[in-house]
C-alpha cells in the first residue's frame, strides 16, 4: 500500500482554475480532489504495472511546474499543442512523464506514460498515439492512483 503525504494547508480551487486558464482545459476532478489533499509519497517507492511490467512513479509536479513543462514541450509547435494535448502530472526516477493526454476532444483525458528521451512530435501520427513509444497507464487519475503499490520484490 502507498502511503501519501498530505499538505499542511488545502489547495484552493483557484490555484487549478489558474492553471486550466493558461492550458486551456479543465483538469480532472478527482486529481483535483485527490491534489488538494496530498503532494507526495511517503517512500518513493511507488509502482504501477502497465502491461504486466512494473513501472516506478517518483513524484508529482508541483501545480506552477505544469504549464512550464507544457509550454517547453510545444514551444515549436503549438498545432500540435491544439490536436494533441498532454498535461504532465508526475513522473519516475528518470523523469519520464505520466500524463493526461486530451487529444482532440479536450475534455475526460486518459493518463499515458512516455520516456522524456522521444520528441514529443514523435508521439503522435497525426491525430494519434504512437502506441510504439506512448503507454497507456489508465483511463482515470482515480485508478491510477488506486493501481499504485510499493514494490517489494527486488
Amino acid at each position: 500500500m502507498v502511503n501519501w503525504v498530505e499538505r499542511r494547508e488545502k489547495l484552493s480551487a483557484e490555484n487549478f482554475a489558474e492553471v486550466e486558464k493558461i492550458l486551456g482545459v479543465r483538469l480532472p476532478q478527482d486529481y483535483i480532489d485527490w491534489f488538494q489533499q496530498y503532494n507526495a509519497i511517503e517512500n518513493r517507492n511507488a509502482h504501477i504495472l502497465i502491461d504486466d511490467e512494473p513501472y516506478h512513479f517518483d513524484e508529482f509536479y508541483d501545480l506552477d511546474e505544469i504549464p512550464e513543462e507544457v509550454e517547453a514541450w510545444f514551444e515549436d509547435d503549438e498545432e500540435l499543442k491544439e490536436t494533441n494535448l498532454l498535461v504532465p502530472f508526475g513522473f519516475d526516477s528518470a523523469l519520464n512523464p505520466y500524463c493526461f493526454y486530451y487529444g482532440q476532444k479536450k475534455e475526460h483525458p486518459i493518463i499515458i506514460w512516455f520516456s522524456s528521451d522521444e520528441a514529443i512530435s514523435e508521439l503522435f501520427n497525426g491525430a494519434e498515439l504512437n502506441l510504439d513509444l506512448v503507454r497507456y497507464v489508465r483511463p482515470t487519475f482515480t485508478e491510477f492512483i488506486n493501481d499504485l503499490y510499493v514494490r517489494t520484490d527486488y
